[in-house]
């Protein structure tokens, strides 16, 4: 049996190494083999030592059934297990977001899925949960998605030269795709600023975290360089003060 897997495992490998198959997809046909030789070697150990299969199942279909009851979500693990490797609509090294976390898929299990999230922990994740709820696929983005910056800048600031400094900012990164130019929108008019987004192209989904990061660092030194300001909330207090009574403000720096 080992041999058989081992022959198996050995031909997708030459398939991936001649580029000829997807990781994925090899690892995903690799696991359906695999479960398909594990039963029919079951079924055939069964009858070789004298079981009587159909007996067998028609003798325990009221204990199966109670069993069955009990181990529902199991068995929904199971079989969504079973359409992930078939439909290859998750592969290996896809990047997901689930519940809002952005993580990538290491193994595909019959049952559960284990995936890496961006700290490098390892997260175990039922079946189930991939073909019962939204799962956002970064991976099938044409390899590159888009993300964007927001930063917000004083009234009276000159929004065209705001407007340029951040796509500066964006097209210096490394991680931004220079094919696909980024460009800036004034958003809204806030309470306290006016706030726009830099928008970008990138592959490296799985970190854009760190991308984001590093275009910010860039946008508050060329801010400084031009003299554009980034504002803090401010509010406009208006007090009116009735005949006889006496009222005092005191001013904290909390």
């Amino acid at each position: 049996m080992r041999l058989i897997l081992w022959a198996i495992a050995s031909y997708f490998n030459r398939q991936i190494k001649f580029k000829k198959l997807e990781k994925g997809s090899a690892y995903a046909f690799r696991q359906i083999f695999a479960y398909v030789l594990w039963l029919a070697a079951i079924i055939i150990s069964l009858q070789v030592i004298g079981l009587n299969i159909s007996l067998l199942l028609a003798g325990s279909a009221a204990l199966l059934v109670g069993v069955g009851l009990g181990i529902q979500q199991t068995f929904n693990d199971f079989f969504s297990g079973i359409i992930i490797l078939m439909e290859g609509v998750i592969k290996v090294d896809d990047i997901l977001e689930v519940d809002d976390m952005v993580c990538r898929v290491k193994k595909i299990g019959v049952r559960a899925s284990m995936v890496v999230n961006r700290d490098e922990i390892s997260v175990i994740v039922p079946n189930s949960k991939f073909t019962s709820e939204s799962v956002i696929n970064w991976t099938h983005s044409e390899h590159a998605a888009r993300f964007n910056v927001e930063v917000g800048v004083s009234y009276g600031s000159d929004v065209r030269l705001v407007a340029s400094v951040l796509k500066e900012a964006a097209l210096e990164n490394p991680s931004v795709l220079k094919e696909t130019e980024p460009f800036v929108r004034l958003k809204k008019f806030n309470d306290s600023s006016i706030d726009f987004g830099v928008y970008f192209w990138t592959a490296n989904v799985f970190v854009v975290e760190q991308t984001k990061s590093e275009i910010r660092f860039t946008i508050v030194e060329k801010f400084r360089e031009k003299g554009i300001t980034i504002p803090f909330p401010q509010r406009d207090l208006h007090v009116i003060q009735k005949e006889n009574d006496y009222i005092s403000f005191i001013n904290k720096d909390l």
